[in-house]
């Protein structure tokens, strides 16, 4: 009967820091998600916004959390082919960056190839 006392406290411990520690790694999720809840500009005015400069069709949106600021970030396709990444403030609407995407490798090899034969 002792033997089965001296488990007792050892798997309740185990079970209360368990237990503990999911409560805070929960936190930690809705901590990091905080920042992404406070965007004030919708998806759609950011697309609106990025559409103004960069004219072509939508491939890909995000909302993002880049150091404590929240980022919406959307890919297009220009008229040209070129698809350019462009980042804006979800709280301002301001455009931050844009980049041009690099073209896939398998692509480039393809060609390559072709022009080999």
């Amino acid at each position: 009967m002792k033997r089965s006392n001296y488990m007792i406290f050892p798997m309740l411990v185990a079970g209360v820091l368990l237990t503990w520690g999911l409560a805070q790694s929960s936190d930690g999720i809705q901590g990091q998600e905080q920042g992404l809840l406070t965007a004030k500009l919708s998806m759609e005015e950011a697309i609106t916004k990025a559409k103004t400069k960069f004219p072509g069709q939508v491939l890909e949106t995000e909302l993002e959390n880049e150091d404590g600021q929240a980022v919406y970030e959307i890919e297009i396709a220009g008229t040209n082919g070129v698809v350019t990444e462009i980042k804006v403030d979800a709280q301002t609407g301001e455009l931050l960056s844009s980049d041009i995407e690099d073209h896939d490798d398998t692509e480039e090899e393809k060609s390559e190839e072709k022009d080999k034969d």
